[in-house]
């Protein structure tokens, strides 16, 4: 980006190039229920990688920041889609017993994306070249969508084209916008108020939703007295914890530790390679051992945000990264079974809707997290400027308030774990 606004400008926009697309995402995953109903499974997949392929192309050739926005949108439109449908086509084509390798690959493939994406769009930006970041994914995507055109079965079109749900995705995308807002805006008011709009309006997409005919989300997604209902929060609170320490841990190793740039890149990959180590490792577990991790992953989640609490502005270095590394153990060791847990335990008729929203919920953890994260920091004095009092101070405050949602995950994981008792008895 930094090299994008010195070519075509809009430095002031910077931001909304992410925020764009988180927002375009979102609602793009919200909306492939609808979609695969009236087109089928593959149209669908096929439709998700021609948005992400049309706004790649449209980032590439962009002469001034607005294209560039709007290609933003259109991009995240198709990715969300793209993701969502993955989760449908997990859901339908694989059983129980082996759903979880699927995932973990799913799982595998974003950390390969997280360690590889940004290398590869540094080198383009390093030799003046930012547009070929771009264009670079076309030729992929056009192979990928061919292959998904071929090899992907087709499912059956509901018999009357269902009404698109625009006034329930615009609620829920003004809702995202909000809280993406509230990340991007000073003043401790004003952030309130955005993010107590955002839950406002998520919740009355969710209740106006309720009785559609066809849904975005299952039915009460945010009960505690069911499986899914309880999966989802501790998928929100997954997100919502592990996006606080990509926002922040870099700045702090570099400000208060005084680590060169280099060695900051490293730490925001150090979750992501941990997270996938463990989920690889555990993709074939079954019955007890399942029940085990899925009990155990919140715990070492607890602990190494905790330790992350206490070490992220004294050190060591190795320390903190021990603390960060044990933390992705406990989302990767257990993250791909709750998610197959969740749908198996879709209601009768519901098992696309309920895997689809499944990247919505994350999505929305992230949104949540991130602003939430930056509201505290600012709140604790990183508003006034960055420098080594400010950082440490913002940073014990964030990570020291992380540690709750953290906590709040390993006991609804042993509530998921009760419920999923009830059912199997």
């Amino acid at each position: 980006m930094p090299s994008v606004v010195g070519d075509i400008g809009g430095a002031a926009f910077y931001a909304w190039t992410t925020m764009l697309y988180m927002v375009a995402s979102i609602v793009g995953a919200a909306s492939s229920a609808p979609i695969k109903a009236g087109l089928g499974i593959r149209r669908c997949y096929f439709l998700a990688a021609l948005g992400f392929l049309v706004g790649s192309a449209i980032c590439a050739m962009a002469p001034d920041m607005a294209v560039l926005l709007m290609g933003r949108v259109v991009k995240g439109l198709g990715g969300g889609l793209l993701i969502a449908t993955n989760m449908m086509l997990v859901s339908e084509i694989y059983p129980e017993d082996i759903r979880t390798r699927a995932l973990s690959t799913m799982s595998a493939m974003w950390g390969m994306a997280a360690m590889l994406g940004p290398m590869i769009g540094g080198i383009f930006a390093e030799f003046g070249g930012w547009r070929g970041a771009f264009w670079f994914s076309v030729p992929i995507i056009i192979l990928f969508s061919a292959m998904a055109w071929w090899r992907l079965p087709e499912s059956e079109i509901a018999s009357s084209v269902p009404r698109f749900p625009v006034y329930r995705l615009a609620m829920l995308g003004s809702g995202v916008m909000c809280v993406a807002a509230a990340g991007n805006i000073h003043g401790l008011t004003a952030r309130l108020a955005l993010i107590a709009a955002a839950v406002a309006l998520v919740v009355m997409t969710f209740r106006r939703d309720h009785g559609a005919e066809h849904r975005l989300v299952p039915t009460r997604p945010l009960s505690l007295y069911r499986p899914v209902g309880t999966a989802y929060w501790i998928m929100f609170l997954f997100t919502f914890t592990h996006s606080s320490i990509g926002v922040f841990i870099p700045l702090v190793v570099q400000v208060v530790h005084g680590a060169s740039p280099l060695i900051a890149g490293y730490f925001t990959t150090i979750m992501v390679i941990s997270w996938t180590a463990a989920t690889l490792a555990g993709a074939g577990l079954q019955g007890r051992a399942v029940r085990f991790v899925v009990g155990m992953g919140p715990l070492l989640l607890v602990t190494g945000m905790a330790g992350v609490a206490l070490v992220v502005t004294t050190g060591p270095l190795p320390l903190l990264a021990g603390c960060i590394c044990l933390a992705g153990l406990g989302i990767g060791s257990c993250l791909a079974h709750m998610v197959n847990w969740t749908m198996t335990a879709a209601d009768p008729g519901e098992e696309s809707v309920t895997a689809s929203s499944i990247p919505t919920v994350r999505s929305l953890g992230i949104a949540f997290g991130a602003s939430s994260a930056g509201l505290i920091a600012n709140t604790a004095g990183l508003g006034d400027g960055i420098s080594v009092e400010t950082v440490t101070m913002a940073a014990n405050w964030v990570y020291g308030v992380a540690v709750v949602p953290a906590a709040l995950i390993a006991l609804l994981a042993f509530r998921l774990l009760w419920l999923r008792r009830a059912i199997v008895v």
